[in-house]
């Protein structure tokens, strides 16, 4: 390799203990010319090689390791690690239709994610590196997984951070809308993969639908921060005897009763004169929605909260933490003893500690007592390493209501 990183003395690196980040900070010098969206040999205090990383001097995260071995990022490397992400998530069941075949740091190709849908696949290139060798990975993935298109949903905001633009292109192929995703027994949501969160789904959430449905039979769900309502809709299949999902997004909104008309005509909005309707999404702010709802004294047997991340800093996890200690006091107020809370938090900057520390306190404000149901996580397509924090960021609990 044309250049060197050195990491600066003094400072025990955590890239040491497996993580694969170097921030500017960290660096001592640069020997050789590094060029932005190439590759550099990171060395140790004492000159110990430890690897080889992508390279962005625009970036916060200066380097970041993607082999312990000093090799290039070429097509043949490249297609070693395509190969072998694509045969984990084949020997773990996931169906094609709906599955996470790369991810980042988790496949060492560190800034890309790769979403297959069927016969149509989404890329994400959001590192400098990544985006420069984006025709390599389109041509790999086109020679060997054969699909009708391929997407570049490139218009992530972080790339901004690699000084990358934002942009949706495609790759190969033609794409026509919609796109059938099932994403839980007997139910397919029609998508738009150029619309839509990520990469047009919350494919890490797929497992979690089932699994929270399994309790939803006979229950009143409230289904929060519902996005398209895969989890009210799942609760409504599996039994449910009222589903209630509440978003800001009119889109997703329209789309979740569209499909809940098409799957429980008799149950779904618009109801029969008088009758109040069994399955119903609306658009609204959750936090003014579950003040009402303790006004008037509403109750749910099941609610459901899975906000967006509310916080992508660590300098705001504490504000963040009150924003999840508000929405979770006023839903267990919400429940009747024997209710379920099944809650979410997709931001890594929140650790076990601090999330479990906020769940006591709002238990303890409200008066309730709470019993572990059970944990979620993000999909199995989703690997977690274990040496890099990052990437486990989703976590959720299943809670009973005791009393």
């Amino acid at each position: 390799m044309k250049a060197v990183l050195h990491l600066n003395r003094g400072v025990r690196h955590r890239i040491l203990d497996g993580h694969p980040w170097v921030y500017a900070t960290e660096v001592d010098c640069v020997e050789g010319v590094a060029e932005d969206g190439g590759t550099v040999e990171i060395r140790g205090q004492r000159g110990e090689r430890l690897g080889s990383a992508i390279y962005n001097s625009r970036s916060q995260i200066v380097a970041r390791r993607y082999s312990r071995k000093v090799e290039a990022l070429d097509a043949a490397l490249i297609a070693a690690r395509l190969e072998a992400a694509v045969a984990f998530r084949d020997a773990l069941g996931i169906s094609p239709s709906a599955r996470r075949i790369v991810w980042s740091e988790s496949d060492n190709l560190p800034g890309l994610i790769v979403d297959q849908y069927g016969d149509v696949l989404v890329l994400q290139c959001l590192t400098l590196a990544i985006a420069q060798r984006q025709d390599i990975i389109a041509r790999w993935l086109q020679e060997h997984l054969k699909p009708s298109a391929i997407l570049g949903r490139n218009d992530a905001p972080v790339r901004q951070l690699e000084g990358l633009p934002l942009e949706r292109v495609t790759l190969a192929g033609a794409y026509t809308a919609p796109t059938p995703l099932p994403f839980y027994p007997g139910l397919t949501l029609p998508l738009n993969l150029w619309e839509g969160h990520k990469t047009g789904f919350y494919l890490d959430q797929l497992d979690n639908y089932a699994r929270t449905a399994a309790h939803a039979a006979g229950r009143r769900v409230l289904d929060c921060f519902c996005n398209c309502g895969a989890f009210g809709l799942a609760a409504m299949k599996a039994g449910a005897t009222s589903v209630l999902g509440i978003d800001q997004d009119e889109g997703a909104i329209a789309q979740a009763n569209a499909l809940a008309r098409s799957v429980f005509p008799k149950a779904a909005v618009p109801a029969a004169p008088g009758a109040e309707p069994a399955a119903e999404f609306v658009a609204g702010n959750v936090f003014d929605a579950l003040r009402a709802f303790e006004k008037e004294r509403r109750r749910f047997d099941l609610i459901i909260l899975d906000p967006p991340s509310f916080t992508k800093t660590k300098a705001k996890v504490d504000a963040a933490l009150r924003g999840y200690k508000d929405i979770h006091l006023r839903a267990l107020r919400l429940l009747p003893p024997g209710g379920l809370l099944a809650t979410f938090c997709c931001s890594h900057h929140i650790g076990d500690r601090e999330w479990r520390g906020m769940l006591d306190e709002a238990a303890v404000e409200t008066g309730s007592t709470l019993r572990l149901r059970e944990r979620f996580t993000q999909s199995r397509d989703h690997p977690i390493l274990t040496t890099v924090a990052e990437t486990e960021y989703l976590r959720g609990t299943l809670l009973e209501k005791v009393e």
